[in-house]
């Protein structure tokens, strides 16, 4: 990305990259997808009586858009808006592991019950705070220095732990940037996704919210505003986060047609449309993009075992109680031949990643040796 637009991009906190795969790809990934369920309609998903997100992780469009060239190209080049400053941080922006996640297929309606998700954040909730090495991401704000927190500074996400309770049900990866490829045309405020573009305001707002819970600072109630243990999201509602002025200014973004890819920061407040009142369904497949690092490489090795099985993901056991997995289909889409490209396969733990490329840093050569180690490569 050019400097100045790259800039922009971390103030705002969110980029949408056009034409990633062709139209006609990602529209032929959309109708492979939509098959599949409705051959599968077993698989279900939320909500229950008509999914619109559904619990499938490993048809044949996902396994090929998690692997194919252009995205993971997509993602190098959005990991490079993070940094270290310290050279030998086991961090490699180079690279990516796969984080197997569903798809949103959101059918036009303008019932405001049907389907909805509040303004949020991901990777975990009260991790931010509770634990010490996450902590640390947000020192410059704790030492009232907001203005110069830097958001994309990796030094200390490294080895934050986002599932400090080990649920079952929250992020066991780090994904610096959340993201979906779309599969549909889909107009601002179709169903799609609202960012509230003010990435170092809003996070120094929420993680010092707690010590101001009567509008002084009191730092002596042990409470944590939205942030549930345990909890994969933290919802700053508008009750607890008042001045966050979340009805005006959440943004629903521009139009994007199948092949656009989103990208947003992982402390990014988000939402999604309360209605969809287009004509055509809003569909995505969720793929963040996830740099190679221990805490990474820990989570690729539960996503291996998964894929070989064609098993629910370690995140989304505890939300998945639908009758059939997709390991009962003889056309489930976890097979090596389904992964599009050899950066791909690396992805999925299949492939030893290059430890004597030239110009890597310490740390690079040190995780990817990690990795090959850990994964038995």
């Amino acid at each position: 990305m050019p400097e100045d637009f790259a800039n922009l991009v971390r103030d705002r906190g969110c980029v949408i990259l056009r034409n990633v795969v062709p139209e006609e790809q990602a529209t032929a990934w959309e109708a492979q997808i939509k098959d599949y369920a409705s051959r599968h309609p077993g698989v279900g998903g939320w909500p229950h009586e008509k999914p619109i997100s559904w619990s499938v992780w490993w048809t044949e469009a996902q396994v090929q858009i998690r692997s194919h060239p252009a995205v993971l190209e997509a993602m190098k080049c959005v990991s490079h808006l993070w940094h270290v400053t310290d050279p030998t941080i086991p961090v490699d922006l180079d690279s990516q592991i796969v984080y197997p996640d569903r798809v949103r297929i959101r059918y036009p309606s303008t019932d405001p019950d049907l389907y909805t998700l509040a303004a949020h954040l991901d990777s975990g909730s009260i991790e931010r705070w509770e634990d010490e090495e996450y902590r640390k991401n947000y020192a410059a704000v704790f030492e009232g220095q907001w203005q110069d927190w830097d958001g994309w500074n990796a030094d200390h996400r490294v080895n934050a732990r986002t599932d400090l309770y080990d649920t079952g049900a929250s992020c066991s990866a780090w994904r610096s940037l959340q993201g979906w490829c779309s599969l549909s045309h889909t107009n601002t405020g179709e169903g799609t996704i609202r960012i509230y573009p003010s990435l170092k305001a809003s996070v120094a707002y929420i993680m010092l919210r707690p010590l101001f819970h009567t509008g002084v600072i009191d730092d002596s109630q042990p409470t944590f505003p939205s942030a549930k243990p345990g909890g994969l999201q933290l919802y700053p509602d508008a009750k607890h986060f008042p001045h966050l002025s979340l009805e005006r200014a959440m943004v629903g973004i521009p139009p994007v047609k199948p092949g656009d890819y989103v990208f947003w920061h992982c402390d990014l407040v988000h939402e999604v449309d309360s209605t969809h009142p287009g004509i055509n369904d809003s569909s995505v497949a969720y793929n963040a993009c996830n740099p190679l690092t221990p805490y990474n490489i820990q989570s690729l090795l539960a996503t291996r075992e998964a894929f070989l099985k064609a098993d629910v993901p370690k995140d989304f056991k505890n939300y998945y109680d639908e009758s059939e997995n997709e390991g009962k289909h003889e056309d489930h889409g976890a097979r090596k031949e389904n992964i599009l490209s050899k950066e791909g396969m690396r992805a999925m733990g299949f492939e030893r990643f290059d430890e004597d490329e030239e110009g890597l840093s310490e740390g690079q050569r040190s995780v990817r040796r990690m990795a090959n180690e850990m994964l038995r490569l």
